[in-house]
């Protein structure tokens, strides 16, 4: 079943559609009128079928060109691994319409995962429902593949760079991605803009 925040009137979802769409164009300095519409997806059963493949219960949510699909709330709990709360419903929403931003701003560049999922983990407010690590160690091997560590530690790691060095440095970082085809040269971009 497809939800447009414009066409169907889940107040809820609007709102959330609303809140995203302002603190997403704040935080990247934009103003994307793009239509972000919001897919809702029935069940594992439906997730699987889209996807092409049976999925870990895990998944319960992705970003795909302009169109957000996530996993029914009225099924949240039964058909995935998550807990439920309305804020974290939210969260993972705006987590999504992060990924469509993000898209928009790094010229259509998806690598490195930590820095598409620590950012879209960071803007959404999921670190609140993460326990802080005590040191960063695994994310960074995750520039083409996203594992465990990315959801876990890039988030932090990105508000430690906003932070620490402002959030402009990090913008310019993702804006420095269109030039990037390798890890060797992310590296050479990332130390010229941190120092």
């Amino acid at each position: 079943m497809k939800i447009s925040s414009t066409e169907k009137k889940d107040e809820f979802i609007v709102k959330v559609h609303k809140e995203g769409m302002t603190r997403l164009n704040k935080f990247f300095k934009l103003n994307l009128k793009v239509k972000i519409d919001i897919l809702i997806v029935k069940d594992r059963k439906m997730i699987n079928l889209l996807m092409g493949r049976e999925t870990e219960k895990f998944i319960v949510a992705w970003a795909s060109n302009n169109s957000i699909f996530i996993l029914d709330r009225k099924n949240f709990i039964k058909e995935s691994s998550h807990k439920y709360s309305k804020e974290s419903y939210k969260a993972l929403i705006i987590h999504e319409m992060a990924h469509v931003h993000y898209n928009y701003f790094s010229g259509g560049k998806i690598n490195p995962k930590w820095l598409n999922e620590g950012i879209s983990t960071f803007v959404s407010g999921q670190n609140k429902f993460r326990k802080k690590p005590e040191k960063f160690s695994k994310f960074l091997k995750s520039y083409y593949i996203i594992g465990e560590s990315v959801y876990k530690e890039g988030g932090f790691f990105v508000e430690f760079l906003v932070n620490k060095f402002g959030k402009n440095k990090l913008l310019k970082l993702i804006k420095s991605l269109g030039g990037i085809d390798s890890e060797k040269k992310f590296k050479i971009i990332f130390k010229k803009i941190y120092g």
